[in-house]
């Protein structure tokens, strides 16, 4: 990557949402953060050299990944990949490490593309919440995709497999490195983990064939960054996606509302993801009056005494409902009926402006035409 150092300085002198990562300091996380990133450096070398084995799959690879700690909206980007390569008659199947899911083995089919085979403890909430979500299209968790990939080719006679969050993983050869970026704090300070949120050197972009810039709407300075990449990734194609609210609907009832019924009412919202700033920013977006917002940690598995503490606020805000995240359902076991509601948003992934034909002939330029 040329002028790396002037590429990183531009980048991290762009004012970005501020996150706990960016005022951590320290010492210790200093020499933390050092031997972490001589280990990134040495894994990627063997696999350069060899040294580390890469293996071949007999149909099309796409990897949808990130080079930070978590956040940048890959599980609706691979809903929407996943519809757009099938809509074109290939098999699809997803492939996912299955983050904190507790199945046994090498690894495990989430959904058949019929049936849901396991559930969100078991495979991990994303995973299970794409089971969910999609149709047809078989997701599969375990840590080496290669073999679960093998799986899918031999048993679902797969012709495109999507790897989520794959980026890092080098040991799965792929025909198209798509790499997401939050706009809104694409590198957060520019430090590497767990002094910062990179997960590798920015010079590890240039791996990627293609940018998507998410949450285009929350960041400012879209047009400096873009500028910056563009001129460090010359060639790279970069496309902008932003999270468009998809529908309201009352869990526990078969109730489903447009996004604008949020418009006035009186809510407490409350979430477990990573960056919780983008859900806010959707329902300040749909006029919502956010009462109050309660933040969990990425990923929490929510127990009574949370749903609890939840509703005794609900009841002394007296707001019209509470408010939460598909991800965040899928987490949140036996919600007792009544008052107050639980309104659940879902959210999607949409281009911006004349992208999404721009990305469609990139995408099948390196996929073929389909069936």
């Amino acid at each position: 990557m040329a002028n790396s150092n002037i590429f990183f300085k531009n980048l991290t002198s762009i004012p970005q949402r501020e996150s706990k990562l960016r005022r951590v300091g320290g010492t210790p996380l200093c020499l933390l953060s050092f031997f972490y990133g001589l280990a990134v450096s040495a894994r990627l070398s063997f696999y350069a050299r060899g040294i580390f084995r890469t293996h071949a799959l007999p149909c099309k690879v796409v990897s949808v990944g990130n080079i930070t700690l978590g956040g940048t909206g890959k599980t609706p980007f691979v809903y929407l990949l996943s519809e757009m390569i099938r809509a074109k008659g290939f098999r699809v199947a997803i492939l996912s490490r299955g983050y904190k899911g507790k199945f046994k083995g090498s690894f495990a089919v989430v959904t058949d593309g019929e049936r849901i085979l396991m559930d969100a403890q078991e495979a991990g909430d994303e995973p299970y919440l794409l089971a969910k979500k999609l149709r047809e299209v078989p997701v599969i968790v375990g840590k080496e995709r290669w073999l679960s990939g093998k799986y899918a080719v031999d048993k679902f006679k797969t012709e495109v497999l999507i790897l989520d969050d794959g980026f890092q993983h080098l040991s799965l050869k792929r025909d198209l490195n798509l790499l997401l970026i939050d706009s809104a704090s694409p590198f957060g300070n520019g430090y590497l983990f767990p002094r910062g949120a990179l997960r590798e050197p920015l010079e590890q972009l240039s791996r990627a064939d293609a940018l998507i810039l998410t949450k285009v709407a929350e960041c400012a300075n879209i047009k400096i960054l873009k500028q910056n990449l563009k001129r460090a990734l010359d060639g790279h194609p970069i496309f902008e996606v932003d999270y468009a609210p998809e529908e309201v609907w009352v869990q526990g009832k078969k109730l489903s509302l447009p996004p604008a019924s949020l418009k006035g009412k009186r809510i407490l919202a409350f979430s477990g993801i990573a960056k919780p700033e983008s859900f806010r920013h959707t329902l300040v977006s749909l006029e919502a009056k956010i009462v109050r917002i309660e933040a969990f940690p990425d990923h929490h598995w929510y127990v009574q005494k949370d749903v609890h503490r939840l509703w005794e606020k609900a009841a002394e805000l007296q707001v019209d409902a509470l408010v939460t995240t598909e991800k965040d359902l899928v987490r949140l076991k036996d919600y007792p009926m009544g008052l107050p509601m639980l309104w659940v948003l879902s959210i999607q992934h949409v281009f911006r402006e004349n992208d999404q034909p721009l990305f469609e002939k990139f995408l099948f330029s390196r996929l073929g035409s389909g069936r």
